[in-house]
């Protein structure tokens, strides 16, 4: 699979294989009951580290799994996941807002984390993002398509990850529209890789220097 095809709309999910992010937050919360997101988090994270025997991963992007996942799956828990396929606005409320939330299968309600990508850097319009890191999740939409959901991340001065972009195909054209802080207007991101602006037509393409899958998890534990 191409690195950018994680961006398509599918029937089928394109999450391969699976983690084990559920049996430690079942496991967890029968310890502490109160037990918060970021110690969830944490536990993941470590957990993740330790099967990373040989260090074929790269830590950061494992770090940066760990803790996404396990943040998914306690919102889809909770009903705080964002699902936009099933809005009418551009209001970002969460899936227990929403008057069919009780219908809603599993694969409509959580954000389930395909790849990460690493990107060195990438300039448009004039702006240069350095350290970026392209995170695509998938949701089932209305019509039970697998559809896309990015969010833009980068390392802050104190070492932590901080999220400056999002987006989603909100037209249904095979193009993720990002809502970039930088930008007072939307940027393309399509499935072959390249940003485009709608302002002056620039396009830059995206070099992916590292991308971890759903599938490299997956081996962590079941080999």
């Amino acid at each position: 699979m191409r690195d950018f095809d994680s961006l398509l709309k599918t029937k089928i999910s394109k999450r391969k294989g699976g983690s084990k992010v559920e049996e430690l937050y079942r496991q967890a919360k029968a310890a502490n009951k109160d037990i918060s997101l970021e110690e969830l988090q944490t536990l993941n994270i470590n957990d993740l580290l330790e099967k990373n025997i040989k260090n074929k991963i790269d830590n950061t992007l494992l770090s940066l799994w760990g803790m996404l996942d396990m943040k998914s799956f306690v919102d889809a828990i909770s009903g705080n996941t964002i699902n936009p396929y099933y809005l009418n606005t551009k209001d970002l409320i969460p899936i227990k807002d929403l008057p069919e939330y009780t219908y809603l299968t599993d694969e409509a309600r959580i954000l389930d984390l395909i790849d990460i990508k690493y990107i060195k850097s990438f300039e448009l319009e004039g702006i240069t993002f350095n350290n970026v890191y392209l995170v695509t999740y998938e949701i089932l939409d209305r019509n039970n398509n697998f559809r896309p959901f990015v969010t833009l991340l980068t390392l802050n001065e104190n070492n932590e990850f901080v999220e400056f972009g999002y987006g989603y195909d909100t037209n249904d054209n095979g193009n993720v529209e990002l809502f970039i802080s930088s930008y007072n207007y939307l940027v393309f991101l399509t499935p072959k890789g390249s940003i485009h602006s709608p302002l002056s037509g620039k396009m830059t393409k995206l070099k992916v220097v590292n991308i971890l899958t759903s599938e490299e998890i997956s081996k962590l534990y079941y080999k």
